[in-house]
């Protein structure tokens, strides 16, 4: 005997324990489509219109019935009547498949309701139960209302066996967020002053087996987050699907949004690619609680930003989220790791391996720390999911990997290219400002390091210094640009360059390619782009010099990360491939860095740019031999200096202590010679779009470009950090670099001036 015969057994219930005294409707058409209505419940005419009913039914019969063994019991009937619109609501025990040992003495009961216009709601607030799937074990559901300020013209709910609820006031809007065990058989529904005014019924997703596993790699960029899952062999994006239960048509004028900013998004921006997702999380409508004690979901999910509407004054977003801010990071993994689970248990997934990255340039502590993270809400989402999962330890090198090495794996695997003798570059976007530079040898990195030097040196601080331009050339507003700080600013572009830039490279490049204001644009993009080859030659002959580097030669390079859209503006089609004759100024620079023989060595950049990491981790085919910790992070010098008394050549390590007092550039020696090499390459190789710098002199002696040379150790000394400071920024940042940099803000400033 079921749950439900027993207590029906012991059904003692008269006419109006069952029946609710009035009955209230929605004055739309299938205004509940998540919920499951009786026999007749879809063909009530009110004025001429079909309209919704709310089930008028006390909600103590779902203690004697599911939803789905209630709705069968009930059948609406319209009553034809000249005078009054009336509905006869039927209420039989006869009418269910149960099996009953006895029958109540009544088991058929009615009423008649006058449907009445006092009785009409005209709106339907915002509902929504997520997920809507159930899987043997899990207990994390969340339900969602918001009354879009519509106050009496709607109605407020309740749910049964909650585990927490959230309600709050925003301006005349109410909202309620709850956590639930299990997924909601019903909603009561009540007026203003909390009666029961009538029931939903959630139909009772189909139960899910789950069978299968899934590789989940999860890249936890500084701004951006991927994920890529390995089911059998089948390498891919994490297939976003939508998990809500949509349980009334509200207007989505009013639902998208609240969804996007109090809840959980339906949808994803862009559609056609939501991935990589940016690491922002919202916080609209939290508890008044610390972030320290905030909970995902109840108090901060991750945000989609929709291009047109992003602006990042608004208090309730949070763009600092990264392992500099672990309280924030901690916060954005914990829903991130619970979708992702949810998207997996959907596709009957029971086993997942989870497979991460960490920066390559993160401390021995930080790293413990961040894998900490991971293995607490692993453990929160075994005990709340009923999946089965695996987190990696410390030492598993196979799912717990540098972004360097997935980086490699990548290249190797999935676009087949051999790391006999290779660099790999991952130029850092506009908001990381780091780029990871690996050089493999036999499939083993050989060195590593990591630079401050990405796409914000290479692109948008030139913008930043040059609004104009922004607004004429690439057509932005600069209402919505102006004043803001320069986080802010960065964090804006990167949605522009994330939304428009490809679209504009292919149908206005063409149309600005011979004007000077561009044309002074990608030769500052070259410059810099050129100057990172350069010095990835020193750092080939350093490693050569000092037995790392076996070959005499420079070798092919691998660009990628979400920096590498950049050479995209560099080709004269706005489109860079193997073809493109930017690759011969490239190998140039890495010959004349090198002193090794120009090869011409092909450029190799990404099919997926930002793919690269999450897809690596999830790819294991090729053996690859990550370095070891002792060897990390150390870079080659580039150019001659002293620190504290003692020189530093330009082919050493670049290993400084923190306690400096003294720090020394010399002669920019290297420097000067890339610049040279560097214009004198442009006049050789004609290169459609890009010209030397008018004006430049590239010839020896003291004389020659005296002035520029002059400005540019100005400014070198303002990038210098004052003694006593923390060297954690120049530890990244080796003088041929903060030479580089200097050039670019000078050249930069002539730019704009002219």
């Amino acid at each position: 005997m079921t749950e439900s015969n027993k207590k029906i057994n012991q059904f003692d219930l008269d006419l109006n324990d069952i029946f609710l005294p009035r009955f209230i409707f929605i004055d739309l058409p299938d205004a509940i489509p998540g919920g499951i209505l009786p026999n007749g419940g879809k063909e009530i005419i009110f004025d001429g219109q079909t309209i919704t009913p709310l089930l008028p039914l006390n909600p103590i019969l779902l203690d004697y019935f599911t939803a789905e063994e209630l709705v069968k019991l009930v059948q609406f009937q319209l009553i034809n009547d000249s005078e009054e619109s009336k509905v006869r609501v039927v209420f039989d025990l006869l009418a269910s498949d149960l099996q009953y040992v006895t029958l109540p003495h009544n088991s058929c009961f009615i009423k008649d309701y006058e449907i009445k216009e006092e009785n009409a709601l005209r709106e339907v607030p915002v509902l929504e139960v997520w997920p809507n799937f159930r899987v043997e074990g899990w207990k994390e559901y969340y339900f969602f209302y918001c009354d879009s300020e519509f106050g009496e013209e709607t109605f407020q709910v309740s749910l049964p066996d909650i585990q927490e609820v959230h309600v709050f006031q925003y301006g005349l809007g109410s909202y309620q967020i709850v956590r639930l065990e299990e997924f909601p058989s019903h909603i009561i529904c009540q007026d203003s002053a909390r009666n029961t005014i009538g029931l939903i019924l959630l139909k009772t997703p189909e139960k899910i087996q789950a069978t299968w596993t899934w590789k989940i790699g999860v890249n936890f960029g500084q701004s951006f987050t991927n994920v890529y899952v390995n089911r059998n062999n089948i390498v891919e994006p994490l297939p976003l699907q939508q998990l809500h239960l949509k349980v009334t048509d509200s207007d989505a004028c009013n639902r998208l949004p609240v969804l996007f900013e109090y809840f959980i998004p339906e949808s994803f921006i862009p559609s056609e690619k939501p991935l990589p997702l940016e690491n922002i999380l919202t916080t609209r409508g939290k508890r008044d609680v610390s972030l320290e004690n905030s909970r995902p979901v109840l108090d901060a999910r991750f945000y989609f930003p929709d291009k047109g509407k992003f602006k990042l004054e608004e208090d309730w977003i949070e763009t600092n989220v990264n392992l500099g801010n672990f309280t924030l990071a901690k916060l954005f993994l914990q829903h991130l790791s619970l979708h992702i689970t949810a998207m997996a248990a959907k596709r009957g997934v029971g086993e997942i391996q989870w497979c991460l990255s960490y920066p390559s340039k993160i401390s021995l502590f930080d790293k413990r720390k961040y894998l900490k993270i991971w293995q607490d809400l692993i453990q929160d989402l075994q005990r709340k999911t009923g999946i089965k999962h695996i987190c990696p330890t410390i030492s598993d090198s196979s799912n717990f990997r540098s972004e360097s090495l997935a980086f490699g794996q990548y290249f190797a695997d999935r676009e087949d290219h051999n790391l006999i003798c290779s660099t790999c570059i991952c130029i850092g976007d506009l908001n990381s400002n780091i780029s990871d530079i690996s050089v493999w040898e036999n499939n083993q990195i050989i060195h590593q390091c990591s630079l401050k030097f990405s796409e914000q040196d290479l692109f948008s601080n030139f913008l930043k210094l040059n609004p104009q331009f922004l607004e004429q050339t690439l057509e932005v507003k600069q209402t919505d640009w102006r004043g803001l700080e320069q986080e802010n600013f960065y964090a804006k572009l990167n949605v522009f360059m994330r939304w428009e830039s490809e679209k504009w490279l292919k149908n206005k490049r063409a149309f600005v390619e011979e004007e000077a204001d561009f044309q002074g644009l990608i030769r500052l993009i070259a410059i810099g782009t050129a100057g990172l080859y350069y010095y990835i030659g020193i750092l080939l002959k350093a490693l050569q010099i000092r037995g790392k580097l076996q070959r005499k030669e420079i070798t092919p390079v691998y660009v990628g990360g979400r920096g590498s859209r950049l050479l995209h503006w560099l080709a004269i089609e706005g489109q860079f491939n193997r073809n493109s004759k930017l690759n011969l100024l490239l190998s140039r620079m890495l010959s004349k860095g090198s002193g090794f023989p120009d090869t011409e060595e092909i450029t190799r950049l990404s099919k997926r740019p930002k793919d690269e990491i999450a897809c690596g981790l999830v790819e294991d085919t090729s053996r690859l031999q990550e370095l070891m910790e002792k060897d990390k992070k150390i870079l080659i010098a580039g150019e001659n200096c002293q620190v504290n008394g003692s020189k530093i050549s330009w082919d050493s390590l670049f290993k400084l202590e923190k306690n400096i007092e003294y720090f020394q550039i010399d002669n920019l020696e290297h420097l000067k010679m890339f610049y040279k090499e560097f214009n004198l390459a442009l006049g050789e190789l004609e290169i459609d779009g890009l010209t030397p710098l008018p004006g430049y002199q590239p010839v020896q002696g003291a004389e020659a470009n005296q002035r520029l040379w002059q400005n540019i150790h100005k400014e070198l000394t303002g990038l210098m950090p004052n003694a006593n400071k923390d060297f954690s920024n120049i530890m990244m940042e080796p003088p041929f670099i903060l030479g580089l940099k200097a050039l670019l803000r000078v050249l930069t400033k002539e730019w704009v001036e002219t």
